[in-house]
């Protein structure tokens, strides 16, 4: 007679930035490392039961940050056909074995054991195919690109969790934004002719700006011309209105003895940058 696999869910938790694995208490697998995780029970979900099962076998709540995969292969659990949802998650609290775990500990991600079940793929899958997020967004009077950008000021407005984050931005003329360029076309291709000028030889994308890329990311230096709490105004940016903005960054350049330019750029920074800089030489 056939039945229905069970449901189950796995957590790869992420805790002072290493792995949570739990060293199983009882079969199968007794003795081996895995992921968190069990059953899920009648009348749950599986959001649910991942956040309980982590809490249960690690003493941490977790908060879930994406789905990792599904995984249903009829051999993965010696005891029957299960199917598991396994999710990544940021881990909170103190670690401390409960539940079946005969113990809970952290685990650089380079430096995993074995691991029970197919919980070895999981944690393989989530370090290939991993995600960001976006910390802001581009407010600019551009709604599509334009030909020249110099004199275009627009605003990168973070959300306001990243405010103090921004603290001391304001010592530096120029900024690096990173950017999702979230109308790029999706098809790629390996060459193409500079800004379509078929007069240029075919050259590979890599050698070029445009933004068709295999990851639709853009990185800009712009000028500062002020910061307003969350809010970085800023000249030069070649994004339209609504860009996501996944990360900025103080635009330092390579600084020799007197020299305050880079790149073309008429650069300040702060004096600590150029006094880290001389130890940093000695």
């Amino acid at each position: 007679m056939m039945s229905t696999p069970a449901l189950t869910v796995d957590a790869i938790i992420l805790h002072q930035q290493k792995i949570v694995l739990i060293k199983r208490k009882n079969p199968p697998f007794k003795g081996s490392y895995a992921l968190p995780g069990g059953f899920v029970d009648v009348g749950e979900t599986v959001e649910g039961a991942v956040l309980r099962e982590a809490k249960e076998e690690t003493g941490l709540d977790i908060k879930i940050v994406r789905l990792v995969g599904i995984y249903s292969d009829p051999a993965r659990d010696p005891r029957r056909h299960t199917v598991s949802a396994c999710y990544l998650a940021e881990g909170f609290g103190t670690l401390q074995a409960g539940s079946d775990a005969a113990c809970a500990e952290l685990f650089d991600q380079n430096a995993l054991p074995e691991l029970a079940f197919d919980h070895g793929m999981m944690v393989a899958d989530m370090l290939v195919n991993f995600t960001v997020k976006s910390i802001g967004v581009v407010r600019s009077p551009a709604k599509e690109p334009v030909d020249q950008w110099g004199d275009v000021v627009s605003e990168v407005v973070l959300g306001k969790e990243y405010t103090e984050g921004l603290d001391g931005i304001d010592g530096f003329s120029h900024a690096v934004i990173v950017l999702f360029m979230h109308k790029a076309g999706r098809k790629v291709v390996m060459r193409a002719h500079p800004r379509g000028n078929v007069e240029v030889p075919l050259t590979g994308i890599f050698a070029l700006r445009t933004p068709r890329r295999p990851n639709p990311i853009g990185i800009t230096t712009v000028k500062i011309i002020r910061r307003d709490e969350n809010r970085l105004v800023v000249r030069g940016l070649d994004a339209v209105d609504g860009t996501p903005v996944l990360d900025v960054k103080p635009y330092i350049p390579q600084l020799d003895e007197g020299d305050s330019q880079g790149g073309g750029l008429d650069v300040q920074v702060p004096e600590w940058v150029r006094r880290v800089a001389r130890v940093n030489e000695c």
